[in-house]
Formats: structure tokens, sequence, C-alpha cells
């Protein structure tokens, strides 16, 4: 691909930064409720996506997201819709996900057919490689060479990544910070590590993120075993009345999961490390320095010394 001189760019939709964007194919996976603060409603944050897609000379589109199908309905350019259903043009058949990655077969535009083997877990993964593909065709490239290469790709880091193990407990950090994005990572650690007992560590992002989806990010958080839950991590925003990470605990205790919420940063790794037990599988989940307790986890299970911590 590079001696044709074509390049990737991952786009973001915050601050509408996608908008300087000229793509010659785009993907838009799915168009949730996110960055709101930046276009006030959905129907601006769907138009903008569609100025930004309707660019492109082909654009890919997630056909079983419904956020994503109103996009391509405004679009002029040539579309393709990846999904599970019949009606899909990249349709993604006999998938299977096992402990040790995903498999699935790609029917392409045109008649031709890929199977595809990942070694990372995880439906959205199976998506996201096979738009990955329809890309590569829309550009007559090599599918199969494509295929290929996905199928030796080990992830990137804060996606899924598998920091360590110390006293029997597997760490591992991901970037999740919306309730699908965090519904996705925890049914990938289902299928990586069945039969295992799972905790998902939550550190909210945004107060006006946390405003908007507390109560479905706890709801997403309640497919773990046990839910422990930071306070929100401000970055660029100053609190709002009312706003805390309680909301998000409220809501996993609402869906039935075991939910504490910790007082401060500073205690919480030493109260993960207290009520960890050999086999768990602990999942550090956010977008703000909760990025730092998995390595301080992994210390203190080497070093055996763990401390009460600052549980509400």
């Amino acid at each position: 691909m590079s001696q044709r001189g074509a390049y990737v760019v991952e786009a973001d939709e915050y601050d509408k930064a996608f908008l300087s964007l000229r793509p010659t194919v785009a993907v838009v996976n799915n168009v949730e409720a996110d960055h709101l603060e930046c276009y006030g409603s959905m129907a601006a944050l769907e138009e903008a996506f569609a100025d930004f897609a309707g660019r492109a000379a082909r654009v890919i589109v997630g056909g079983d997201d419904a956020g994503a199908d109103r996009v391509a309905l405004k679009l002029e350019a040539p579309v393709w819709r990846v999904g599970h259903g019949a009606t899909a043009d990249v349709r993604i058949r006999a998938v299977r996900l096992e402990p040790g990655g995903s498999r699935a077969t790609i029917a392409l535009p045109g008649g031709q057919t890929v199977e595809l083997a990942l070694a990372v877990p995880g439906l959205h993964n199976v998506r996201n490689a096979t738009a990955a593909l329809a890309v590569l065709h829309a550009l007559g490239a090599d599918v199969f060479a494509g295929a290929r290469a996905l199928a030796e790709f080990r992830g990137v880091g804060r996606r899924f990544e598998r920091l360590g193990e110390a006293g029997g407990v597997t760490v591992v950090d991901d970037y999740a910070h919306h309730p699908t994005e965090v519904a996705a990572t925890l049914a990938a650690a289902r299928q990586a590590f069945p039969g295992q007992r799972l905790i998902a560590v939550f550190q909210p992002h945004l107060f006006s993120r946390t405003a908007l989806h507390g109560e479905a990010l706890g709801k997403a958080l309640a497919a773990a075993d046990m839910v422990v839950v930071a306070p929100i991590y401000a970055a660029r925003e100053q609190p709002q009345p009312g706003v805390t990470h309680h909301l998000v605990v409220r809501g996993a205790t609402r869906a039935g999961a075991a939910t504490v919420g910790v007082r401060d940063r500073a205690g919480l790794t030493n109260h993960v490390a207290r009520a960890v037990q050999h086999g768990d599988v602990v999942f550090t989940l956010g977008a703000g320095d909760i990025t730092r307790v998995g390595p301080e986890l992994l210390q203190i299970l080497k070093d055996g010394s763990r401390e009460q911590g600052a549980v509400e």
C-alpha cells in the first residue's frame, strides 16, 4: 500500500477535527451520542459525519449500527454496508469467538470470500477487520494478503493490553470510556478469559460524559463480576453540581453488579489489591490516569503488600 502512496488516518469527531480530512475511502463504523458538548445534538453530530464521509469516493459503514445507517442515507457517494445480515454488501458470516481469538468468513462485493482469523478477541474487532478488508477491496488491493496481515495483528497499547500477571492475577488495561466501548471490551474479556472472575476498575472521563452516560456506563460495567469505580477524571472540564462517579455506581448496582465507589484515586489501587483472588482478571478502564493502576497493582501483588483502600 505504501508503494502506491496510500495511508491510513484514524479520524476523530472530537472538536470536529475530522472535517479537515478529504478521504479517498471513508469508514464510519458507528455513530453514537459522544462529544455532544461539541455538537449540541445527535442531528448535528450525524450531519458532521455525513459531511466527512460525503467527501470520499467510496464510503464503508457499519450496516448493523443505526447511527451509521442514518448517515449513509444522507450520502450521494457509493456506500458499502458491513454487517451480519443478508442485505449487507460486505457480509460477516460464520463467526467463531474463541479464547485464543476470532474467526469469520467475509463475503465481499463481486463474489470473493476471505477467511478471517484474528489473534485479538471481540466481535468489535471482527467488524473492524472486516471494514479494513472492505477498504482494501475498494482500492483494488490484495484482500488475501490483508487477511494474512490481520492474522499477525496483536493489538495496540491501551486496547485490551495485557500488562502482566502476579499472584495468579492477570491485569489488562483498556481505553474504553463510552458505554459501547466498555460493553465491547468486557464481552471480549469473557471470550478471552472464560470461567474466570472479572473485575472492572473504571474511571469516568469528563463531567459532561458522566452526566450523559453515567447510568449506561454502570449497566455496561455490570457485565463484570465486580465493579470498582474511581472519581471522575475531569481533564479539561470543571465540576458540575450533582455529577459524580456515584452516577456510574448507581447504574452498575441497579444492573445487579457487586459495586463499590472509591473515595479518591490514591486509595484505588490498594482497594483492588485487597479484593483480588488467585485466578482473577482485572481490567482497568478509562481515558485518564487509571492507566497507572495496572502497573501499581502488579507491583503490590509482587511485593505482597496490601493496604486498606478508601472505600465509600
